[in-house]
Formats: structure tokens, C-alpha cells, sequence
């Protein structure tokens, strides 16, 4: 059986732990960002853009614009970023394995990516969108 001097010490410990842990939450509340900015630590630019080129959320993105219907140039606001030097990766987002062209510096006098999206016949649908600019 446990001495009553036991049992304190390990009822303040647990007390101690809750309270520890409540904190932490909280500041993990308190820190969260702006819904329109993207935790994206590893990416120079990206972004999250709807097919009718609205920005769900972005990080380093100066403007989106659609010349096209299927057609999007993603501005990169970062002046740091080299598009030529870039690695850059579009995904698909509401219509899976539909095809996605990206070309690096393809729009915005060489600081924008140019996106093309596609139906699985290659003709030009809008279709959002994630980019990646590493």
C-alpha cells in the first residue's frame, strides 16, 4: 500500500502534467496563422488556388490570374525566388489524374508559373489546383 506522502507527490505530479499540457494547448490556439496563409516551412512559394483562380491560401504568392479558362499565372511575390534554379510541382485537386502542365517563369515577365489544367482527353478544363515552388 502507498504511503499517503507517496500518493501527494504523485497526485501533485499529475496535477502538474495537466495543468503542463493545458498551457501547451492553448499556446498552439494562440499561435495558429491568418486561415489564408499556408504552413509550409520547406516551400520558397505556394498555394491552394480554386478554378476560378481565388486563392484558398497561399504563402510567397504576390497575385493569381487567369488568362484562360484552364490557364493561371501564379505571380511568386518573393523577389529571392529564381524560377529558373526552382524545382515546381502542380497537383490536381478536384478532378484526380487529370493532367496538370506548370512551366517556372512562363507568365509575369519570368516570376510567375504558368499552370494549364486538363480533362483526361487533354482538352482545357478549369480544375483548383495546388503549386509547389521548391
Amino acid at each position: 500500500m502507498y504511503s499517503k506522502k507517496k500518493m501527494r507527490a504523485t497526485g501533485i505530479t499529475v496535477a502538474g502534467l495537466c495543468v503542463a499540457g493545458l498551457a501547451v494547448a492553448g499556446g498552439m490556439a494562440i499561435a495558429a496563422p491568418a486561415a489564408t496563409s499556408s504552413q509550409a516551412p520547406h516551400v520558397q512559394a505556394g498555394a491552394l488556388i480554386n478554378a476560378d483562380g481565388t486563392v484558398v491560401h497561399s504563402k510567397g504568392v504576390k497575385a493569381v490570374t487567369v488568362a484562360a479558362p484552364h490557364v493561371y499565372c501564379v505571380e511568386i511575390g518573393n523577389e529571392d525566388v529564381d524560377l529558373s534554379r526552382a524545382i515546381v510541382e502542380a497537383t490536381p485537386r478536384d478532378i484526380a489524374g487529370s493532367p496538370i502542365r506548370a512551366v517556372a517563369g512562363g507568365c509575369a515577365n519570368g516570376k510567375g508559373v504558368m499552370v494549364g489544367t486538363y480533362d483526361a482527353a487533354g482538352h482545357g478544363k478549369p480544375n483548383a489546383f495546388y503549386l509547389a515552388v521548391l
